[in-house]
């Protein structure tokens, strides 16, 4: 096969040897073979030659230098959010608490809410009526979670316990706490992101109220 360079030089040569000898001159102007060489110094030049780094090369080329600047800077920017995702992603993946003022955290927390939850504590988090009867033997329909129930003396790990395994084992033998257990369905970090979105419906009353729940039994 031959050489791309190789067969442009043999074109060249054959259009002045046209030129010099077959093309009629036409009186008083003479033919400078030089024209017709412009033609094919501008091909070899366009051409992706392996030392310019081909189509990718020739495109960097033309761009100029405010144009590499901006193509650098989209470049850069792009790595960056990509970055941002992945780090977003690890943590929620790997969470090992609530964080309610991380938009992140509460998106994935309600997206798995409205999965595992919302069928018995409601869309909206308000439970189901009844629920602040009295039930000495247990049934008790399930409870709101925005803020109007109790919910706050529970802190987080309490809250994480009776998700992962169910309300049963916090409650006395004798009552029926139908609290379904999710540790064969949520991961720990799943469980967190859940928590992380109930809180994030809270007034900040409620907020104060478990921080002061949790010091006094912490003291």
């Amino acid at each position: 096969m031959r050489d791309p360079k190789t067969a442009r030089r043999d074109r060249r040569s054959r259009f002045e040897q046209r030129l010099r000898g077959r093309i009629p001159k036409p009186p008083g102007r003479a033919i400078d073979p030089a024209r017709g060489q412009g033609r094919f110094a501008d091909d070899e030049d366009d051409a992706p030659t392996p030392g310019r780094g081909g189509l990718v090369g020739g495109v960097v080329n033309r761009l100029g230098p405010k144009g590499r600047f901006l193509a650098a800077a989209v470049v850069i920017g792009a790595l960056i959010t990509a970055g941002d995702l992945f780090w977003e992603r690890y943590t929620n993946q790997t969470a090992i608490s609530a964080d309610h003022a991380n938009a992140a955290q509460v998106g994935l927390g309600h997206s798995l809410y409205d999965q595992h939850c919302a069928f018995c504590h409601g869309a909206d988090l308000v439970g189901k009526p009844g629920w602040d009867g009295d039930y000495p033997d247990g049934g008790r329909p399930p409870l709101p979670l925005e803020g109007t129930a109790p919910i706050w003396r529970l802190s987080d790990r309490d809250l994480f316990d009776v998700i992962k395994f169910g309300g049963q084992p916090f409650s006395p033998p004798s009552y029926r706490n139908e609290m379904p257990a999710f540790e064969a369905d949520l991961a720990d970090a799943d469980i967190w992101a859940i928590i992380a979105f109930i809180k994030s419906r809270w007034p900040e009353d409620v907020h104060t109220r478990q921080k002061e729940a949790a010091a006094e039994q912490g003291s």
